[in-house]
């Protein structure tokens, strides 16, 4: 290896690294196989990558991070490779987050068990949910992506207008296709913004965001849709009790199992999203994100609505690969590489 790679590879973690960016420059590095590692190990922290097939890793691969306080800005140009968001991921960073990306060039295949595939072409909108596991594969793909945590959404976007494999074409609503058009310019604007200018952008985003997702722009059908909101709202604010289920909430809306299905088919049904959200809910408060001293495990399983400890661990452990227990707070999992620690942190803290 040459020594402008050695001094490339060695140097990514601090080379065009600041406190608001993380850009590698991975076209300065010459030889395929360092620009490849270098590449997998900064992806590490949002998907496991792997080659998908021996072409030539794209000597234009770019991966640029941009921490704007409030949500990290990614643009983004791979190489053919297939890649996963797994549980050990899920499980270590305990976050609830949402990427909002624009398919800028190539094609990518989406899969998650139970809930078949997608496919995002180019001027797609797209919608992954960073607590919930999927299977990627493209062939190369040039997208940007902003990374929002949920709590950041209005309450009726957050519950019922962002949906995990959500694609959409960009020209299918002038919000979207302003949404499109904002995400590009960011990739421009960024930077060469200032703090003050980064911050604006920001909340143009957030905005522009909450707005083309809202359920009510989003969907004709406004009747079910605010039915479905109300529904939401009700199992967050019940989430501890355990009675919530299917028979509490069809005694509170007045619905038969039918239609009560057809709202929540998008999420596997009802009792799949009650026990969703409970888990979640649950990882949240094992990995600290919520704050306050750590809880016993038997305290967070009867504050998410389960009556015993061992019933919780065992759905806790089907659902995410490990024993409540042996959840790490502050999304410390294992040793990570050094090029991805400042990214892991940012994701953990937005």
């Amino acid at each position: 290896m040459s020594r402008r790679n050695i001094a490339a590879t060695r140097g990514v973690a601090a080379e065009a690294m600041n406190a608001n960016v993380i850009d590698p420059k991975l076209s300065e590095i010459d030889d395929e196989q360092a620009r490849l590692r270098t590449w997998q190990a900064l992806t590490s922290s949002l998907f496991v990558a792997s080659r998908a097939k021996p072409a030539v890793a794209r000597p234009n691969l770019v991966f640029r991070c941009f921490n704007l306080e409030r949500a990290l800005f990614f643009d983004h140009c791979t190489c053919a490779y297939d890649a996963e968001r797994n549980l050990a991921q899920i499980v270590t960073q305990g976050v609830d987050h949402i990427l909002i990306g624009l398919q800028i060039s190539g094609m990518m295949q989406l899969t998650r068990p139970g809930s078949g595939t997608g496919v995002i072409r180019p001027g797609d909108v797209f919608v992954l949910d960073l607590a919930q596991s999927i299977k990627l594969a493209t062939d190369g793909t040039s997208a940007v992506q902003i990374c929002i945590p949920r709590r950041r959404f209005d309450d009726q976007t957050r519950r019922s207008g962002l949906r995990h494999m959500q694609i959409l074409p960009s020209q299918s609503s002038p919000l979207f296709k302003l949404l499109a058009d904002h995400l590009l310019n960011m990739r421009g604007c960024l930077s060469r913004a200032g703090s003050e200018q980064r911050n604006l952008l920001t909340s143009a985003a957030l905005a522009i965001c909450n707005a083309a997702f809202m359920p009510g722009y989003a969907a004709p059908s406004s009747l079910p849709v605010a039915t479905a909101i109300e529904i939401k709202q009700f199992i967050e604010d019940n989430i501890q009790n355990s009675d919530l289920g299917i028979d509490l909430v069809r005694a509170r809306f007045g619905l038969s199992r039918t239609p009560l299905y057809k709202l929540f088919e998008n999420d596997g049904g009802i009792a799949s999203y009650i026990r969703n959200r409970r888990l979640v809910r649950a990882m949240r408060l094992l990995a600290g994100v919520e704050g306050g001293p750590r809880q016993r495990v038997s305290s967070v399983a009867y504050a998410c609505g389960y009556e015993s400890e061992k019933v919780f661990s065992r759905a806790f452990r089907r659902r995410y690969g490990v024993n409540p227990r042996d959840v790490t707070r502050g999304g410390g999992g294992g040793p990570v590489q050094e090029r991805s620690i400042l990214l892991t942190s940012w994701i953990h803290d937005l």
